[in-house]
Parts: C-alpha cells; sequence; structure tokens
C-alpha cells in the first residue's frame, strides 16, 4: 500500500517530473504544472498557500484532492494548483532542469 502511494502510475494528461523540492513542511516527490504530489507532517486544510524552493521560491495556492497516512509521523497528498503564469514558468523552468 505504501510502494504504491510513492510509485502511482501516470494518470494524468500534464506530464509530470519526479523530484524533491523543498516545500512548507516537506518535499515533492512529483511536480507537473498543474499539481504536485508532497510528503508533509501536517493534514493539509481545504486550500493551501504552498511555499516552494525551485531555485527560485514561489508562492503556490493549491488546493489538497486526496491525502493518505504514510506512517505515523507522515502523510502523502496530492495537490492541484490554482491557475498563475509566473509560477507555471518556474515550474516549466524546474521541470526542464530535472529532465536533462
Amino acid at each position: 500500500m505504501i510502494t504504491e502511494l510513492l510509485e502511482m502510475s501516470n494518470r494524468r494528461i500534464w506530464p509530470r517530473v519526479s523530484g524533491q523540492a523543498p516545500v512548507t513542511g516537506g518535499y515533492t516527490l512529483n511536480l507537473s504544472l498543474r499539481g504536485a504530489r508532497i510528503v508533509t507532517r501536517q493534514p493539509m486544510k481545504s486550500s493551501v498557500r504552498l511555499r516552494m524552493d525551485l531555485g527560485e521560491i514561489i508562492e503556490i495556492d493549491a488546493e489538497p484532492m486526496w491525502q493518505q497516512e504514510l506512517g505515523p509521523n507522515n502523510r502523502v497528498v496530492g495537490l492541484r494548483f490554482k491557475p498563475d503564469s509566473h509560477q507555471e514558468a518556474v515550474l516549466a523552468a524546474w521541470m526542464q532542469r530535472q529532465a536533462s
């Protein structure tokens, strides 16, 4: 079960890049232009402002779509980002760096 959460097959239309980047209270498992899967210690509310370090600090408004406990002190959260052209440009540049 835990392995499935960390290694889900790509079911989304937006390409995702696996990679760890620091975020508020945790780190990413993967990122796309429209969302992320993160590991965090705290349950997430219905809407969050996520601070992410991708070589440039950006703040992203996101909505948790699902959450699952990952052991006693962590949880995996699937987030959907609210559209923002600046954050998409920063995310796209980070994704290109990770792919090369």
